[in-house]
């Protein structure tokens, strides 16, 4: 690790994050050398995501990091809705995550660093992979037959030159790749309200806090969840927009006060925070001639609810897996056009429409004071291109959101709310007629029983399923 003896590589991957080295792993276990670049010194150890649905744990498992993972990370089973400010609050629903079947009985919650910084060690000790920190992306170019990625090392100002056949850009909003490319990331990002996720230490369990929460509320709304098993929870928050690190640790306790259950109870032992600017934000392209955009290179979503990461782990396997095959001459290239096509289909139907429309819900948009102007149509969300969504937040939302708050007491109709999380996972059968039968009934076995693929018949779900690369 940190060494590369040769500069090419049939697949370079650029970003050090889940997605990167989730693509990199479905390279390199099927039997094709592959280099990640990471502009950074580290891994980013900054608070990002946490939770991770059940369809994300049937792609760690398809592709061998879930074992691995699950050592790290806590349950994520049940998920609470609350109203109210401070100790008045009132759960409103309670939702059990049942949406995995009988192979993944709940979620995972496990901070992104550490999820990180284990499926990197899983690439390292298990196949021929290189990893080099300290590569930022200068410019990026290609003919066609190869592409060529010029970093430089800001510790030294030393540029290296690297080829590949293909590149994969995993490289977050800011991607240098997809600027490079000259890859329109077309869309909005939120101008009124910045977000901040807070790691912190407070005892929610004692006041009925579950494994994730919702706290709704037009201003001091919360997303909480538990992070790992030592009492470290992820508190986020909105705020105003522009401000620093700094400045929201001054304001703390003013929005603490509001959102943490018993305030001031026992105080709270502030670990970690970090703004952030939320977007809506997708790549006008995945694919441009030999190189690719995954995770938040690709698309980016406002946080509340998730699926940012989910989404972009689930662009990961099929892509590492796409581009394994095609380098060993076993699929054709069309296949990566058809990635790129239901990759982007997916968030741009589901993703993007689902983040928003949480956001709404937490937000109580629609029908709340909303003294910032969140959700009001004016000339500030006309200039950023937003009244299509702004116009769904409408005083009848109120009754909507009632309505689901009771439908989530019975039990079957919370398991048919959650199973749509299924719909942002590729067709397991994509590119079935390059791959070894064993590993697509595999694959398909994975997925709850009755779910499902495209127009195929149920699934039968079986559990203990390894699935390995094609022989």
């Amino acid at each position: 690790m940190g060494s590369l003896g040769s500069h090419h590589f049939p697949v370079i991957v650029i970003g050090g994050g889940p997605v990167g080295f989730v693509t990199a792993i479905n390279i390199a276990r099927n039997g094709v050398k592959v280099a990640v670049l990471e502009k950074g010194p580290r891994i980013d150890q900054s608070p990002r995501a946490t939770s991770y649905q059940p369809c994300v744990l049937a792609e760690m498992q398809e592709c061998g990091i879930l074992e691995d993972v699950t050592r790290k990370a806590v349950v994520n089973n049940i998920l609470s809705f609350w109203v109210g400010e401070g100790p008045e609050k009132k759960r409103v629903a309670y939702v059990e995550k049942l949406e995995g079947g009988k192979n993944f009985p709940a979620g995972l919650n496990c901070g992104q660093p550490v999820l990180t910084e284990t499926v990197m060690h899983h690439l390292l000790n298990n196949y021929d992979a290189d990893v080099c920190f300290n590569q930022q992306v200068e410019d990026v170019y290609q003919d066609s037959t190869l592409v060529t990625v010029l970093c430089k090392d800001p510790t030294t100002d030393k540029v290296t030159r690297y080829t590949c056949d293909y590149l994969v850009g995993a490289d977050g909003a800011g991607s240098m790749v997809r600027e490079c490319l000259g890859i329109e990331f077309e869309g909005f990002s939120w101008p009124k309200e910045d977000f901040c996720a807070s790691n912190i230490r407070y005892p929610f369990d004692k006041y009925g806090f579950t494994t994730a929460n919702f706290v709704l509320h037009d201003v001091h709304w919360g997303v909480i969840t538990v992070i790992d098993d030592t009492g470290l929870w992820r508190c986020a928050f909105g705020i105003k927009p522009g401000m620093t690190n700094e400045q929201v640790r001054e304001e703390l306790d003013e929005h603490y006060k509001y959102i943490l259950p018993g305030w001031p109870g026992e105080g709270y032992e502030l670990v970690q925070l970090n703004r952030y600017k939320p977007h809506q934000r997708c790549a006008k392209q995945y694919r441009k001639g030999r190189c690719f955009l995954a995770g938040d290179a690709a698309h980016s979503n406002n946080p509340i609810g998730g699926l940012g990461l989910t989404t972009g782990i689930l662009d990961a396997g099929p892509l590492g897996r796409g581009l394994a095959a095609v380098v060993k001459g076993e699929a054709p290239e069309s296949i990566l056009d058809k990635w790129a096509e239901a990759r982007r289909h997916k968030w741009l139907t589901y993703t993007n429409e689902f983040s928003i429309e949480n956001k709404r819900m937490v937000q109580r948009g629609g029908y709340s004071p909303d003294p910032a102007g969140i959700w009001k149509k004016d000339e500030v969300s006309r200039a950023h291109g937003m009244d299509k969504w702004i116009e769904k937040a409408t005083a009848s939302k109120e009754g909507e959101d009632l309505a689901l708050f009771e439908q989530l007491k019975d039990r079957e109709l919370q398991l048919q709310n959650r199973m749509k999380q299924w719909e942002i996972t590729i067709d397991p059968l994509w590119m079935a007629e390059y791959e070894h039968p064993d590993i697509v009934k595999a694959r398909m076995a994975l997925r709850p029983e009755g779910l499902t693929p495209s127009s195929t018949t149920p699934l039968s779900s079986v559990t203990g399923v390894s699935i390995q690369p094609k022989e």
